[in-house]
């Protein structure tokens, strides 16, 4: 297990900087530092990889569906020693969940971000990329294959995704995981913007006190 859980955050961890790379080297203003055919395939291995930080979010599945787990979970109804180690490894399973959340909203943002620099608005582009991400996450949790098998059986893999798609029920569930992310993104999107202006506030400082507006003094002469 924790072999594998370090495999997976260092995948997450992948796209993360792939995405600072592209848009360091796609540039601002038409400015660009990489030329185009080394932005393109850093492009698709980050778009490949992408998944890899939703898939984070599945990690709690073994603790409640791994056999590896029963034990201690029946154990845990009437044994207290056992109900803390459940706590604990439950307590764990958010808190890596909750990394592979913020590495996703890290392989994304800047990508946002070089897009409204150069005057691109991404919104319209959000529900295909994130249904994209959606199906990205089945087709690794459910049908078991690996970024790298885009590459190796790429025709096995467009099959997959055809049955995805073109499934009732398995189009639903991905849609439904495509709005999960989008609204999990926004929200870190906006928390990580928040600290970044916490942060520089204190950084930037000046003394009295936490930061406040400096009080604002009375432009009346005395007579």
């Amino acid at each position: 297990m924790p072999r594998n859980l370090l495999w997976n955050l260092f995948l997450a961890v992948v796209p993360v900087v792939l995405a600072y790379l592209l848009a360091w080297g796609l540039g601002k203003g038409g400015r660009r530092p990489l030329p185009l055919w080394i932005c393109l395939p850093i492009a698709l291995v980050w778009l490949v990889f992408l998944p890899n930080t939703c898939y984070l979010l599945t990690e709690w599945r073994h603790l409640l569906f791994d056999r590896r787990w029963a034990g201690l979970l029946d154990a845990g109804r009437t044994d207290r020693i056992a109900m803390l180690r459940t706590a604990k490894w439950a307590l764990f399973f958010l808190a890596y969940s909750g990394v592979g959340v913020l590495l996703f909203a890290l392989a994304v943002r800047p990508m946002e971000q070089w897009a409204r620099a150069n005057g691109r608005n991404p919104v319209p582009f959000a529900p295909v990329f994130f249904f994209l991400m959606s199906l990205g996450v089945y087709l690794g949790l459910i049908e078991r294959l690996n970024s790298w098998d885009l590459f190796n059986r790429p025709s096995y893999v467009w099959q997959e995704a055809v049955e995805g798609v073109t499934n009732r029920m398995l189009l639903l569930s991905i849609g439904i995981f495509a709005l999960l992310l989008w609204g999990l993104y926004e929200a870190v999107d906006i928390w990580v913007d928040g600290v970044a202006e916490r942060l520089q506030r204190l950084g930037g400082g000046g003394g009295g006190g936490g930061g406040g507006k400096p009080p604002v003094r009375s432009s009346k002469k005395k007579k």
